[in-house]
């Protein structure tokens, strides 16, 4: 999510919830994306620039999801994102952001297949990273989705992952699931489902209905579902949590969010608005009663340490 799941949040769930605790389990995440590194015009790329995805900034494996529509910008980033190690790179159709699809970008670029076509026949036999490429079902209508779905074909990417609402709709409503099941059986790249899995109840539903069979799901993106709840990816692996251990792994969890946003040069202030970013969306038992009516009135970073202290 842009300017949310950046690594100082990585990090912190990747310190505090990354690792599974039973013997020979591993990682609950297997990847991270981080979204929405927008392309720059020119040869070269400043680390400033991209410094969300520096190595040494991140403990989790991350995949880089690249926004823009510029076939030659986008080779570039590539080749600055192999030099640093990457593996692949993610080509972001699904954004909804209207002042993003505004330029045709992001879900925006979903109604003009031909220029899909150009961009993956310029990019796919030239980038030095495989690529994948994330999509909503269309922009305007839930039809687009499948003349883009014909043009995806023609390539071989290492996955397609797909939002089923419109942009349009920005989270609005229900992912169209019926919509979903008729993309799945068009494509031909592996598919990874992203939209509103957050829950166990979702989530069984889910792997009930495309778990099994010829089209199915082998991955599933998760976004505003681990924001609201850390401990979901956890609960999705088999794991389960006692009273005791959800409030000490969260207080420990925001405490290891505000120290990684201060000790990654944010100004105390501005790290305490994105704290309270954080607040208004998590959900769950785990959150002690009027916590975030507390947070929201809080103007002092040090009243915000204090606070944390004796949480």
């Amino acid at each position: 999510m842009d300017g949310v799941t950046d690594h100082p949040y990585r990090n912190a769930w990747a310190e505090v919830f990354g690792k599974d605790p039973r013997p020979h389990a591993g990682r609950l995440m297997h990847q991270a994306v981080s979204p929405f590194v927008s392309l720059v015009r020119g040869e070269r790329i400043k680390r400033s620039h991209i410094a969300d995805l520096l190595p040494q900034n991140n403990l989790m494996d991350v995949e880089p999801q690249v926004l823009g529509n510029d076939a030659d910008f986008f080779l570039v980033m590539a080749k600055t994102l192999a030099d640093l190690g990457y593996r692949s790179v993610n080509w972001n159709l699904g954004c909804p952001k209207p002042q993003i699809a505004a330029k045709q970008r992001g879900s925006g670029l979903l109604p003009h297949p031909d220029r899909i076509d150009a961009f993956l026949n310029r990019v796919v036999p030239a980038s030095p990273l495989p690529l994948s490429v994330k999509i909503r079902l269309g922009y305007r209508s839930p039809d687009e989705v499948f003349k883009v779905i014909e043009v995806l074909n023609r390539y071989p990417l290492v996955y397609v992952a797909v939002h089923p609402r419109i942009g349009t709709q920005l989270y609005g409503g229900e992912a169209d699931w019926d919509r979903f099941g008729e993309v799945l059986r068009l494509l031909y790249a592996p598919c990874t489902y992203n939209g509103d899995i957050n829950s166990m109840q979702k989530a069984q539903a889910f792997v009930s209905r495309f778990g099994n069979g010829e089209h199915k799901v082998n991955s599933v993106m998760i976004g505003r579902g681990v924001i609201a709840d850390p401990f979901l990816p956890g609960r999705l692996a088999g794991l389960s949590y006692s009273p005791a251990d959800m409030q000490t792994l969260f207080a420990r969890f925001v405490q290891t969010l505000w120290r990684n946003y201060l000790a990654c040069g944010l100004r105390p202030l501005s790290a305490l608005h994105r704290q309270k970013l954080y607040w208004s969306q998590f959900r769950g038992a785990f959150l002690p009663p009027h916590a975030f009516s507390h947070v929201k009135t809080l103007q002092d970073p040090d009243a915000y340490e204090q606070f944390l202290q004796n949480f």
